[in-house]
Parts: structure tokens; C-alpha cells; sequence
């Protein structure tokens, strides 16, 4: 079952933060990964990143750049027919081109679609901490439904 997991929240609302996590989370939970992209097995900590991995014989992609005109559909299907991603994991924005980028691969690639927001907490202490808890209801969800 091939599976894209949306994080869709308006812009600055910890969508990257949680991918971000979510991908130190992955990496501590499964060090014996195949890294696909980029070949060092680091997370970068600032900024969008991309990154594709092998486990358990699934290949898993994480696109954190959810804005729009950034040709998130272009990334997402590269994701999908390069790398040959079974599962993708990407930030959205909550309507316009990168909701219909999501949508498209459900249609054109069979993809399952699993939406989903960051918390959302008054205070960026605690939204740091939210975005953490978040990553890890994510990595239980995926686990829990047999995807990862």
C-alpha cells in the first residue's frame, strides 16, 4: 500500500519542525537504514530539506518544502517514479497548489492519503515541544498501521 502523509497547517505553524523531528525519530528507531538522499545520514538542522530512505525493504521519502510555487507536485512525483517511494511524507499548506500536489498523487499514483496539522500551541516553548510530540504520534501512527 503506497502512502502519502500530509502535515497541511498555514505557513510558519512547525510543519518543517515536525518533519524534522520525525526524521531524527526515524533514524534513531531504525539505524540500520538504507540512506538513499542524500547519502550522509544527517538530518540538516535548519532549513527545508528532502531526504529518502530504505527500511524493512520500503522506501520512505520526507519533502519538508510545503509552500506554494515551489512545485511541490514535480517534487512529489519525483518521489514517487525516481526514487520509487512507497511511503512520502511532506508539509502542505492548507489549500491551492500544494493540497491539489498531494491529491494528484493519490490520483495519477495510487497513493493512500493521510492528512494531518501540527498542533497548535499559544507560546513557542511549548510549540516546540507539540511539534516533538506530534513526530513521534506520527512515527506510532505509521508503525501502528503496518506503512513503516
Amino acid at each position: 500500500m503506497k502512502t502519502v502523509l500530509a502535515i497541511w497547517h498555514k505557513g510558519d505553524n512547525g510543519k518543517t519542525e515536525t518533519l524534522r523531528e520525525f526524521a531524527n525519530l526515524l533514524f534513531a528507531t531504525y539505524p540500520s537504514r538504507t540512506q538513499i538522499f542524500p547519502t550522509t545520514a544527517m538530518v540538516p538542522t535548519t532549513g527545508d530539506f528532502r531526504l529518502v530512505v530504505q527500511i524493512n525493504g520500503k522506501i520512505i521519502g520526507v519533502e519538508s518544502q510545503g509552500d506554494p510555487n515551489t512545485n511541490l507536485q514535480n517534487r512529489l512525483l519525483e518521489l514517487a517514479d525516481n526514487f520509487k517511494c512507497e511511503v512520502i511524507l511532506c508539509s502542505t499548506r492548507t489549500r491551492g497548489d500544494t493540497v491539489v500536489a498531494v491529491d494528484s498523487l493519490h490520483h495519477t499514483r495510487g497513493f493512500d492519503t493521510i492528512w494531518t496539522s501540527t498542533y497548535q500551541v499559544a507560546g513557542q516553548s511549548q510549540q516546540v515541544i507539540a511539534n516533538n510530540l506530534k513526530a513521534k504520534h506520527i512515527l506510532d501512527l505509521l508503525q501502528t498501521l503496518g506503512i513503516i
